[in-house]
């Protein structure tokens, strides 16, 4: 049984190097929305890690700064 990330997870997709949140298993493949809240891209189930601290720690600060710059606090 293939085990998945929770929704919001945030993870690594190793064949391309982008971090993201998961957000849903589509036909087997993993559906990733980037960190701004920006495109969704499809990874394979065997290219997905979770993300390491710092790599989270980095998403995260980078997730608040984009929303501090578009007001949205």
């Amino acid at each position: 049984m293939q085990s998945w990330p929770e929704v919001g997870d945030l993870v690594r997709d190793t064949a391309t190097g982008r971090v993201g949140f998961f957000v849903r298993n589509a036909s087997g493949r993993l559906l990733i929305r980037t960190v701004h809240g920006g495109t969704v891209w499809e990874a394979e189930p065997g290219d997905v890690q979770p993300a390491t601290p710092l790599r989270e720690l980095r998403a995260r600060a980078a997730e608040i700064n984009a929303r501090s710059r578009r007001g949205l606090n």
